[in-house]
């Protein structure tokens, strides 16, 4: 029955890809799950890999390109998801599978690799980190452990591995042979097409980052974050293996881009921009190298290290086809005559095409969700601000078309450290726009996109200095962008969900209502309880981004001031929830109760960290719909 079942969702999604409307989306249309995802071509350019949701799982299957018929799946039963797809060769893709376990909704459990070839056969699952695939056919480097041990760390047993890297075939774990191993334990490769390992880095107890070349039989340091206060991340290398690529943060203003000579060690800045990070790399149309990185808000263009590179030209009319949006070859054959473009906007989920390299035409495969489509959205735009100190907040506004003043939402990202709000399309904004109120996503200091010292100009301001960031976008917004000032509500998620209700607290009588998803309320307790704190890497990270002082901590958490809040507020929590455990619901629960403060809850049994079940799911987003209704309709 899933194998009729798939087969009907290619025929519907053909006919529906023809066509869209433009009437304005449900609730439904936005929760419905998308038809594909992750559409890739095999080598022989002959068949597409593609993952398929489903109700209570999510499928692999391979369809025939010419004619998109389905000639094998993967479907690893009930509760489990294909994650990640890898073409291996021209017959066999590798999966990973994740399974719900237990009582949660959330998968978060690999089984290691599965594969499925273009006959149909499954294979069963073996343990590997694939690091790359070789121009040899059939075989792969794959990271692994040579030996490993746990190890007790401040309280908690911390587990460390010898790392090394492998050759193997794709189908005998047996062949593995060793290419080398690591400097330091616990560390991660890049590798080529080649066999060649040019780099290792590995994250010390302080999560300082350490980062090495690999020159003959030696590994000689790149960098050492405890020395020079930044972190360099290779992406990778040349096709003749001459250099690597890094993407290398600065001390002052915004990460370049730079290529390192990998004999010599000199390195130079190929691409770089004064306002902002790069928003990704571009690779050539056989992924085998980095030819350029994407910058620009909703006008995102291509900057190229070689104009001259035979690929450069055909990505350049990429961009010209598919103007304010982003075009990426997510996938070609080994000949390079075909290329799957994906395409993806702030106004559509992604579209997937199939391009013919040799005459340059485009052809719509498939729709990933049709019927979500760009006219019934509405318009994003970007926007900018100083903030009380000086400082220049940017940010995005999504707005319906309307001249009366418009209830707002305004919503901070989790994280919320090196994280940021892009352009893209967004359910959550769409979800709201669409019903008549305008969004606001703000990239407060310590967020992502613009350089280190800018998200560290957010460490230890929990409260503070990312909080009055947040009040003065929302000021700006009564003030320039036709904003109703007595309708306005603010809702995030982790620390987006401590941020909403730290907004009731600082500006009692800004916002109408808060809905709070998932917050760390009682900030001592991050120290306590949760996942954060059990790894050195998580430690670190609380004492350098948060403080330990347990009064600071008490003062600015959400809990000690329950009495200042006059906004509506909905308490949203997972039961499972380990990155931020529910004490820190049922603590400001206790407070809002101590303050005789009216409150709503939802505290699902079986979610986590986010809403994975579709009742569940559904249920939260008509919660919080029929709850800002009350307060800004």
């Amino acid at each position: 029955m899933r194998v009729l079942k798939l087969a009907a969702l290619l025929v519907v999604n053909a006919a529906m890809a023809a066509s869209a409307w433009a009437a304005a989306p449900t609730l439904d249309d936005f929760l419905k799950d998308a038809r594909f995802e992750a559409l890739t071509l095999s080598p022989s350019g002959e068949y597409l890999a593609v993952r398929v949701p489903q109700a209570d799982r999510t499928v692999m299957a391979i369809l025939r390109r010419e004619d998109l018929k389905l000639v094998g799946h993967l479907n690893a039963g009930a509760g489990t998801f294909v994650d990640e797809l890898l073409w291996v060769s021209d017959h066999r893709v590798f999966a990973t599978v994740l399974e719900r376990d237990g009582k949660a909704e959330q998968p978060y459990r690999t089984f290691g690799v599965r594969w499925l070839d273009i006959d149909g056969t499954t294979g069963a699952s073996w343990g590997a980190n694939v690091l790359s695939l070789l121009a040899e056919p059939d075989m792969l480097l794959v990271r692994g452990c040579g030996a490993s041990k746990s190890v007790r760390l401040t309280g908690s047993r911390d587990f460390v591995c010898a790392s090394r890297v492998y050759r193997q075939r794709i189908d005998d774990r047996d062949t593995r042979v060793e290419v080398v191993a690591s400097p330091e334990p616990d560390s991660e490769f890049l590798g080529d097409d080649q066999g060649r390992v040019s780099f290792s880095w590995h994250w010390d107890k302080g999560s300082k980052q350490h980062l090495y070349r690999r020159h003959g039989d030696q590994w000689l340091v790149v960098n050492d974050e405890t020395t020079s206060g930044v972190n360099v991340t290779p992406y990778g290398t040349s096709a003749d293996g001459r250099y690597g690529y890094l993407w290398s943060e600065r001390s002052k203003g915004p990460d370049v881009i730079e290529r390192i000579d990998l004999a010599s060690g000199e390195r130079t800045v190929v691409a770089s921009d004064p306002n902002a990070n790069p928003q990704s790399l571009v690779w050539s149309l056989d992924h085998r190298e980095p030819v350029g990185a994407v910058y620009g808000g909703m006008q995102p263009k291509a900057r190229f290290f070689d104009e001259s590179h035979p690929h450069v030209r055909l990505l350049r009319n990429l961009e010209q086809e598919f103007p304010g949006e982003l075009t990426r070859v997510s996938s070609a054959s080994r000949d390079g005559k075909l290329a799957v473009v994906t395409v993806g906007g702030a106004l559509e989920p992604p579209r997937y095409y199939l391009l013919k390299t040799s005459t340059g035409k485009l052809e719509l495969l498939v729709k990933s969700r049709p019927w979500l489509s760009a006219a019934s959205m509405a318009p994003t735009r970007e926007v900018e601000f100083k903030a009380r100190d000086g400082l220049t907040i940017r940010g995005w506004l999504t707005r319906p078309a309307s001249a009366a003043a418009t209830p707002l939402v305004l919503m901070p990202h989790g994280g919320p450290f090196d994280i940021e709000d892009q352009w893209h399309y967004d359910d959550e904004v769409q979800m709201l726009a669409t019903r008549g109120y305008a969004v606001l996503r703000v990239n407060f200091r310590g967020s992502g996109g613009r350089g280190r010292d800018f998200m560290e100009a957010g460490y230890r301001q929990w409260g503070a200095a990312m909080q009055d960031d947040l009040t003065d976008a929302t000021r700006w917004a009564i003030a320039n962008a036709g904003i109703d000032a007595q309708r306005i509500c603010i809702w995030g998620g982790s620390y987006g969900g401590y941020a909403a209700m730290m907004g009731a607290v600082r500006e009692p009588d800004l916002y109408r209502c808060v809905v709070g998803f998932a917050g760390p309320y009682d900030l001592p307790l991050m120290y306590r309880k949760g996942d954060i704190r059990r790894t050195r890497y998580g430690r670190g990270f609380l004492r350098a981004t948060l403080g330990e002082d347990e009064e600071t901590l008490e003062r600015i958490s959400p809990t000690t001031h329950a009495a200042q809040i006059k906004a509506g507020v909905l308490l949203v929590h997972g039961m499972l929830d380990e990155r931020v455990p529910p004490a820190h619901a049922k603590a400001m629960k206790r407070a809002m109760d101590k303050a005789g403060k009216y409150y709503e809850t939802y505290f699902p049994p079986q979610e986590a960290h986010g809403f994975y079940g579709d009742a569940s799911r559904r249920k939260y987003y008509e919660t919080v719909l029929a709850f800002l209704d009350k307060y800004l309709r």
